[in-house]
């Protein structure tokens, strides 16, 4: 019988602004805020986000990453709720450095802080910061 190659466990998918591959899955970084399948490097969009615009007030002078899709921007999900953190949100990380990576909004944090909640980062499985 003829054996057919599993498929891969998730497509190829290259960062839009540096072009290099994306090999974390989507959650750990800056998808677009429609879901329209392109993504960012969540390092890439942080970089460009701190960059100030000073015509910008809407965004508390934070920049965002326009998707070439035109509707929507690229902004990495909140480790709690799941909807995307978008300037003036704020956020902080789920864990501590090296890894620093999973954030979430700073009021979805306060809500498992006061439920008492015991979570772990979903890319290092470290405990929650608190």
């Amino acid at each position: 019988s003829l054996r057919l190659p599993a498929p891969p466990r998730h497509a190829h998918m290259e960062c839009v602004v540096c072009s290099e591959t994306v090999v974390l899955p989507a959650k750990f970084e800056a998808p677009c805020t429609v879901r329209c399948g392109r993504i960012c490097h969540l390092q890439c969009a942080h970089r460009w986000s701190v960059t100030r615009d000073t015509t910008e007030a809407s965004a508390g002078g934070m920049r965002m990453i326009d998707c070439p899709c035109g509707a929507g921007v690229f902004a990495p999900p909140c480790a709690v709720c799941e909807r995307r953190i978008v300037p003036p949100e704020s956020s902080r990380p789920t864990c501590r450095e090296p890894c620093g990576r999973v954030l979430a909004h700073s009021i979805c944090l306060v809500a498992v802080q006061r439920f008492r909640a015991q979570r772990c980062c979903g890319l290092c499985n470290q405990p929650w910061v608190e």
